[in-house]
């Protein structure tokens, strides 16, 4: 038995320009499960990035609810919602926000100092491949070594899930698939719910479950029944 890591229901968000409404998100609604490895699909201006915000705690939808783990958290207050964000999620993004005045290491260190329940820095550190680099500074990395730090630093919190919104996006094609493979291992290793948004249609195929958007709304979803590994994905 599944158990349900998020339910989205009639999720809605408009934003207003002017005299025009935008319409982000159209009703949309979905279910997650633990421990497993989400592909959303669209292009840009889908809705995803809002869509991943909004479930992320960073954004509030115009109507609808989300719930994480039974609980609702578009019912949450600020307090509530810095909470699940500090405990629960863990953030990468196409651009790696790391702090340019700490090494590699400090940078994981940072995130740590703030949870409780967290992963050992070391582990966590070997499970990306960053042993050699950990003492040098962003600026002494390369892109994907950047990469490489950014989900070690919201992997190493121990949060119930890793939201990655288009984490290959500024990497070239051989270093986004070492990128994939890192996902991949820290979903099936450690165990945490991993979720991509990406306009890149090949990544789909790793999905355990894909999620397909246009214009706001779900297009498709689907359970993929033979997710692949990253290097056997057909680009």
């Amino acid at each position: 038995m599944k158990n349900i890591l998020y339910k989205v229901e009639n999720l809605s968000k408009h934003y207003i320009m002017g005299e025009v409404v935008v319409k982000a998100l159209r009703d949309i609604n979905f279910e997650i499960y633990e421990g497993e490895f989400v592909v959303v699909l669209g292009p840009s201006g889908s809705g995803k990035s809002t869509l991943l915000n909004i479930i992320g705690g960073m954004d509030t939808p115009t109507s609808g609810r989300v719930f994480f783990k039974d609980k609702e958290i578009t019912d949450y207050d600020e307090r509530k919602l810095t909470e699940y964000r500090r405990k629960d999620v863990g953030f990468i993004f196409q651009f790696y926000n790391l702090m340019g005045n700490l090494t590699a290491r400090e940078n994981v260190e940072l995130a740590v100092e703030i949870c409780d329940d967290t992963l050992d820095i070391d582990e966590v550190i070997q499970a990306v491949d960053l042993q050699s680099r950990a003492n040098h500074f962003p600026s002494q990395l390369s892109g994907g070594e950047q990469q490489r730090v950014a989900i070690a630093r919201a992997a190493s919190k121990n949060p119930e899930v890793l939201l990655c919104d288009e984490p290959t996006g500024a990497l070239d094609f051989e270093t986004g698939i070492s990128i994939l493979k890192i996902l991949k291992k820290i979903n099936r290793e450690f165990k945490r719910t991993v979720i991509i948004i990406t306009h890149n249609t090949p990544i789909a195929q790793m999905g355990d479950r894909v999620l397909k958007m246009r214009s706001g709304q779900i297009m498709e979803y689907y359970e993929n029944n033979h997710p692949i590994d990253p290097e056997r994905i057909a680009w």
